[in-house]
């Protein structure tokens, strides 16, 4: 049976083992993982840190991160996991309607960025 497992577990799991020394077994026994896909995470974990973090594509000098959920199962996340993407979609799709969006300018500060320069009230 292949299960699909989200970024967001992969990531979390990898820095419990790596990052603070979590046992490999219990941790795969916790989270109902197959010991040898949590160890395959290991390896491009510890190859990579950054390897499950949500892909960022530039569109039009708009950094757009991509945390699609479309091919990411839902029943693999926790209630506040599940709470925290509908809050981040909810903002996502208020500032659409409103007709910005926010991105990083060149200090690393947030700047808002309108689609048009006629006043949309």
């Amino acid at each position: 049976m292949n299960m699909h497992y989200s970024i967001e577990l992969k990531k979390k799991l990898c820095e419990l083992i790596c990052l603070n020394n979590a046992s490999t077994i219990k941790t795969a026994e916790d989270y109902n993982v197959p010991l040898k896909t949590l160890e395959k995470w290991i390896t491009a974990f510890n190859k990579d840190h950054h390897c499950f973090d949500p892909k960022v594509e530039v569109v039009n000098d708009f950094k757009i991160i991509n945390n699609s959920r479309s091919d990411s199962n839902y029943d693999d996340l926790s209630p506040a996991e599940l709470k925290d993407i509908i809050m981040r979609k909810d903002i996502e799709i208020t500032r659409l309607k409103k007709g910005y969006l926010v991105k990083e300018g060149g200090t690393g500060d947030k700047v808002f960025v309108t689609f048009s320069k006629k006043n949309t009230k």
